[in-house]
């Protein structure tokens, strides 16, 4: 088994009653290391939650500590008909061409009012999916200094329900690649039983153009402009992946492949994480893939919560020798694991598929 510690003073980041944001759920957190300075956007939700839901910013020198800005981030935006007006959360951070490129996952919508039977229309009358059946999409936000951000606007489509973007740390071949779970349903939904989640990658050579929001029948689309640069990378194949799968933090370009961690769904509902090794030059193909889970919900913080049995992280952080591993447990906190680099390596290594 691969060895993890989980940090002793978790849960490194709980909810704050003083907080009007964030009194309920501090969780989901992406991280990356700049210039010595850890710095952190969770997903956070007010107590009594409203429907609404933020990203907060937070720093730490060691990475364990963390001091949380007073005011969110990023606030679901006050233009009713962007796709982000409802909430905005679970954050990765990938650093490219001096910028921190951060896709967050967003509803357009108010969570509460969609459960009260309240719907809405897109602008014009749009009636696609992510407007009618207030499915998430994933944009990107960039900052270069931490204060000032600025929104890019969305990156998947109209059509779909998706969730758990992140840019590729490289470029491949000259192109942009994202990781995301496109679905034609809600998560929690039957369908899923039959059309479990699997993980896409996406390329392009413009970070604004990812998606088609057209309908038309094929013979009137453009490959690569109205149908995207997108292929299937793996779908679930293990019962502890049964319901879906998604990438968790941004891949570690290694001199092995990319390492990448991902996490699994089963039939439950229990969320566990993955771990599988990418080719750099060409990551669609997986060099190895492990069968059985790295991490799965063990402690108290992990079992109870808002969504009992949880386990989700949202950052692989390379200090030293190590990686550290932010995730968010039982949707409620943010907790901290540490792995040894060389050691995962080797673990990952085993299950290298072999040539036929």
């Amino acid at each position: 088994m691969l060895s993890i510690k989980r940090c002793a003073e978790n849960p490194i980041l709980r909810p704050d009653p003083s907080l009007w944001w964030a009194g309920r759920q501090t969780r989901n957190p992406g991280v990356i290391l700049d210039n010595g300075v850890f710095h952190m956007l969770f997903t956070a939700m007010p107590e009594p939650k409203n429907g609404a839901i933020y990203l907060g910013h937070a720093v730490s020198k060691d990475g364990i500590h963390f001091e949380v800005e007073p005011e969110p981030f990023l606030s679901p935006s006050e233009n009713f008909d962007d796709f982000d007006h409802g909430t905005v959360e679970d954050c990765r951070i990938t650093a490219m061409d001096g910028k921190f490129y951060c896709a967050y996952a967003a509803r357009s919508f108010n969570g509460q009012k969609y459960a009260r039977g309240e719907r809405r229309l897109g602008p014009d009358g749009n009636r696609n999916p992510t407007w009618t059946e207030n499915f998430r999409r994933v944009g990107f936000a960039e900052t270069s200094d931490w204060k000032n951000v600025r929104r890019l606007g969305p990156l998947t489509s109209e059509h779909l329900n998706d969730s758990n973007v992140l840019l590729m740390p490289e470029r491949i071949n000259g192109k942009y690649a994202v990781l995301h779970r496109p679905n034609a349903t809600t998560a929690w939904t039957l369908p899923m039983f039959y059309d479990p989640g699997s993980i896409w990658m996406a390329f392009t050579d413009d970070l604004s153009h990812w998606s088609s929001n057209r309908k038309e029948m094929p013979w009137n689309m453009v490959d690569g402009e109205d149908i995207p640069d997108d292929h299937l990378l793996i779908r679930p194949e293990f019962p502890w992946e049964r319901l879906k799968i998604g990438a968790s933090g941004v891949p570690i370009p290694t001199d092995d492949g990319l390492l990448m961690f991902y996490h699994a769904v089963d039939r439950q509902g229990t969320y566990r994480e993955g771990l599988m090794l990418l080719d750099r030059e060409d990551p669609l193909q997986v060099i190895a893939r492990s069968p059985v889970p790295v991490m799965e919900p063990e402690t108290e913080l992990e079992k109870s919560g808002d969504y009992p049995n949880c386990i989700f992280p949202c950052a692989n952080v390379v200090v030293g020798d190590e990686i550290y591993m932010y995730y968010g447990a039982a949707d409620c906190y943010t907790c901290l694991a540490v792995l040894n680099l060389k050691e995962t390596l080797d673990y990952i290594k085993q299950f290298a598929k072999k040539e036929k």
